[in-house]
């Protein structure tokens, strides 16, 4: 029986005991208090007009929401609240609305109440002035899950007592983050999630090591001049951000690892900053081929893996200058792109880096159907044949002469191809195009017999 369908009878039974048809007054405080905890916590105060038995519901909510939100108003709501502990705080606010001396008077009075979810998320236009959590933070062995969407400035003053703690989300500004860093993990046994937002520059090295860890994100800029090491031997899921730079090399240390992520998606429009303008803001990771290749060489067992814009272009330069790699054991590749420098043909190329893949996608950012898109002429034509592939998805321009060229190859190298899905995108006004390239594709030979060919078409405004 499904929890829903548990609710459900229990409810039933309720109305009928006390002879209404109103279900919600008919359900039990503790099924109230539930509901109350997904709303804001401006909206569940506001039940207290409802009747006699809502007017103090709220005060014992075991979450509490607060978004851009009067001080004022949460002081207010804390001091009225009497639940015996919280389950979950969140806290959104925009850094013009709060001193960070009221954070920390809120943010203490969650660890007096034993709680689990913390989620404090700071909005500011730049990264300054960091915020300092109160040192009793760090010994709260209730949390299970932690968010600081702030800058912190980690200034541990003991040890760190988060044995309860399974996940973390931390932005750390300051080039001092190594020891900090790994003073936290040391003191989270049970750690499985850790996102860690840093812009280090620093002349040491940079280390993270978890014997619990199975997914890490590292979303930079990280410029280290000495050594990038992970050693996390139960890692499972990796994603790596672009501006990565390890100027000593990278040491990594997964075995377990199946799915790595490589990929980064800038908060900048794409009508509106150029490419060559994101990549002047940080030296990217694959400006030093050579520490990129140490990378890839550290995760090339893994069984899925995504690249996306700058990752891929340091594929095809490894690609130019002969710098050989495999990825064995690959069955799932994604290829994210938001940038029509590349023909599609040389981007499929890579293809050949993956023997026994099954499943290919190549998605085209839909910021991009918009704009006028730069075609180019294939660098190289792949011959590689493809005899594990199964599954392709991809989206493109209908009015690029190489789609055909990109699709006859797929479809003559693949002989086990099962099904092929391809949307084409097309300008409002030139529905034609979109019929031609449909009717051109389906006449193209094919060396699978029983591929199915699906076709997809997308509408993008005039640029």
């Amino acid at each position: 029986m499904t929890s829903s369908s548990l609710i459900d009878q229990q409810v039933e039974a309720a109305a009928l005991k006390v002879g209404v048809r109103d279900r919600l007054s008919a359900l039990p405080d503790s099924l109230i208090l539930e509901i109350l905890s997904l709303l804001e916590t401006r909206y569940a105060v506001r039940t207290t007009f409802l009747s006699k038995r809502w007017r103090d519901l709220w005060t014992t909510v075991p979450r509490l929401k607060f978004v851009h939100e009067n001080p004022h108003f949460i002081y207010r709501v804390l001091v009225r609240w009497r639940g015996a502990k919280i389950v979950g705080f969140y806290l959104q606010l925009s850094y013009e609305e709060f001193c960070f001396s009221d954070v920390d008077s809120w943010l203490l009075f969650t660890v007096e109440k034993q709680v689990e979810e913390l989620h404090i998320i700071v909005l500011s236009f730049d990264r300054t002035p960091y915020y300092c959590p109160p040192q009793r933070l760090y010994s709260c062995s209730s949390i299970t899950e932690l968010h600081l969407g702030c800058y912190c400035s980690l200034e541990i003053g003991g040890s760190v007592q988060w044995n309860r703690l399974k996940s973390l989300c931390i932005k750390v500004p300051n080039s001092s983050c190594d020891d900090a860093v790994n003073k936290l993990l040391l003191g989270a046994p049970c750690l499985e999630e850790m996102t860690l937002s840093v812009i280090v520059k620093s002349d040491e090295n940079f280390s993270i090591r978890s014997i619990s860890l199975k997914k890490l994100k590292i979303d930079g800029p990280v410029d280290v001049k000495a050594i990038l090491s992970i050693w996390a031997p139960n890692l499972l899921t990796l994603v790596i951000g672009e501006y990565v730079v390890a100027g000593g090399g990278c040491l990594f240390y997964v075995p377990s690892l199946t799915k790595a992520f490589l990929t980064y998606k800038s908060d900048y429009p794409t009508n509106q900053v150029s490419y060559q303008t994101l990549r002047s803001i940080f030296r990217p990771l694959h400006d030093d081929l050579e520490v990129y290749y140490q990378i890839l060489r550290s995760i090339c067992h893994v069984k899925e893996v995504t690249f996306r814009n700058c990752h891929i272009e340091s594929l095809l330069d490894m690609k130019k200058k002969y710098m050989v790699l495999q990825f064995p054991n690959v069955e799932f590749l994604m290829q994210e792109w938001d940038m029509s420098v590349y023909c599609l043909l040389d981007l499929l190329g890579l293809l050949e880096m993956f023997p026994q893949l099954k499943t290919f996608v190549f998605r085209l950012d839909k910021a991009l159907h918009n704009l006028k898109p730069i075609f180019r002429k294939a660098t190289t034509f792949p011959r590689a044949f493809l005899f594990h592939l199964n599954t392709v998805e991809i989206t493109w321009f209908a009015e690029d002469p190489s789609i055909f060229e990109s699709i006859e190859y797929l479809l003559r190298k693949a002989p086990f191809l099962h099904k092929m899905v391809l949307h084409l995108v097309y300008y409002r006004d030139n529905h034609e195009l979109f019929l031609m390239a449909e009717e051109k594709v389906r006449s193209l030979p094919r060396c699978s017999p029983t591929v199915e060919l699906i076709i997809i078409e997308h509408v993008a405004l005039k640029p």
